[in-house]
């Protein structure tokens, strides 16, 4: 297969300084970008708008290393995660963090699509065209940066209000419509994200069609949004330059794709039944299955949204179609126990449980529920077992575990105990009222050293959090 080597043809005057640097111009140090994208992480996750979903995450995880594995070495580690937002985009933050959002990532139809998208946006990356925004925006402050790009980048309320009265600021609007991308920085990141799409055997073809999709969508689905928060100018050029680059570079793939399709689909749905507002989904899943009615992926996804709905009998005859047009064993499995959970019966969904430790990513939901069940059905140290493994690192998937770990506490008699893990769920879920008043609880009755230090630190930062909200 034939890629982007060497100097593009000329193609219309508006590409052709771009076309011919070769050289990038870099803005802030690299030291610097590093500085800046640790708090820009922080301020996206602060929004609880990233998917924490070990399944979808491991897709876009290793979708995204096919990508760069043969990009020259860089300075920045690359990392690759989804937004849960409606908004059609997909955007290069600082350091190299590429992100996707939901309502973008369930529009594509094919994995060349995705792949063309995140090829894009690991161009900017290579091109380091983050650095030389953020250098023309003159911004002094990192962490009000950090907070105006994260609430640019996932949508404005996103950002919080700090970030948001920044955004919104008359005096702020001449900085803020630096924050953007400018068309050479555009047209250079599709010349590089071809390359790297070709060289990890994926068609160019799909950024060519999922740029028609975000032209159709209008991005963020809105003209009242400003132009300067549209984080990709210049669409229809970019559609032309794509075409007749293709026409002029591109033959047909032979190689077999590095990762199934199939997957692709998979997740796609997933995203669509787990997390797209419920009615929606629902029916566009069976407009989709009209279409393609042995899909099993479609069925998976129609499953996820019928269980939200707690229309179990339904769930599981999709789940059965899903079976028998493709081999998603483990998914379908748990899907069925989880269902049983759900239905209060507890014992059948231990027993479909029992071989489901294997897959990696299935682990947490698997440890969850499993937990739930046992807990049910009298086995209190065995759930706590499953729930203390949920909790132990950094990022908790289900703040639920607090609480049950509360209840096996308080059926012990460790009333101290019990208010600390209620203090870390109602910190995980955002009331702080309950919170500082679980907390100071737990301070009166612990004895473990290591926790009563934590409920201390941890008290300290919720009654920060609960005054700024009175006062505000």
């Amino acid at each position: 297969m034939r890629c982007l080597t060497g100097k593009i043809k000329r193609i219309g005057a508006v590409f052709l300084t771009v076309i011919l640097v070769s050289s990038p111009v870099y803005g802030i140090s690299v030291s610097e970008e590093k500085k800046l994208a640790k708090e820009f992480v922080a301020s996206i996750e602060k929004t609880g708008a990233v998917i924490k979903d070990p399944l979808a995450n491991a897709f876009i995880e290793d979708l995204g290393r096919c990508i760069v594995a043969n990009v020259p070495p860089q300075p920045f580690e690359f990392n690759f995660r989804i937004v849960d937002e409606d908004r059609f985009n997909a955007f290069a933050g600082p350091g190299a963090n590429i992100f996707i959002n939901r309502g973008l990532f369930t529009s594509l139809d094919y994995i060349d699509e995705l792949a063309g998208i995140l090829a894009h946006e690991v161009g900017h990356a290579v091109c380091r065209h983050v650095s030389q925004m953020i250098d023309r925006s003159k911004f002094v402050n990192f962490g009000t940066l950090a907070g105006l790009l994260a609430g640019i980048l996932v949508g404005v309320a996103g950002g919080g209000d700090a970030a948001q009265g920044v955004i919104m600021s008359s005096a702020a609007a001449g900085q803020t419509s630096m924050l953007a991308f400018s068309r050479e920085n555009e047209t250079e990141a599709d010349q590089k994200g071809l390359k790297f799409a070709c060289d990890a055997s994926f068609s160019p073809k799909g950024l060519l069609t999922g740029l028609k999709k975000i032209r159709d969508n209008d991005f963020f689905g809105t003209d009242a949004i400003p132009g300067y928060l549209k984080t990709h100018p210049g669409t229809k050029d970019r559609i032309v330059f794509i075409q007749r680059w293709m026409e002029d570079h591109y033959r047909e793939k032979k190689e077999k794709p590095l990762i199934d399709p199939f997957r692709f689909e998979v997740i796609k749905y997933r995203l669509t039944g787990l997390y797209g507002n419920r009615d929606e989904a629902e029916r566009s899943l069976a407009a989709q299955l009209k279409k393609e009615p042995d899909n099993g992926a479609i069925h998976y996804g129609m499953a996820l949204v019928l269980i939200r709905k707690s229309r179990f009998d339904k769930a599981l005859f999709h789940l059965d179609r899903a079976a028998a047009t493709r081999t998603m064993d483990p998914l379908i499995r748990f899907e069925k126990a989880r269902i049983r959970c759900m239905s209060g019966e507890y014992k059948k969904a231990l027993t479909i449980f029992k071989d489901l430790d294997t897959v990696s990513e299935l682990a947490p939901f698997v440890s969850y529920y499993r937990g739930i069940a046992l807990l049910e059905t009298g086995s209190a140290g065995e759930a706590e077992k499953h729930f203390s493994r949920l909790i132990a690192g950094d990022d908790i998937l289900f703040p639920r575990a607090y609480y049950h770990l509360a209840k096996i506490s308080g059926e012990k008699g460790d009333q101290g105990t019990c208010h600390f893990y209620l203090g870390l769920y109602y910190n995980e879920i955002n009331e702080m009222k309950n919170c500082c008043y679980h907390l100071q609880q737990s301070l009166k009755q612990l004895h473990d050293p290591e926790k009563k230090a934590r409920a201390e630190a941890l008290l300290q930062k919720c009654r920060k959090k609960f005054t700024l909200r009175k006062s505000s």
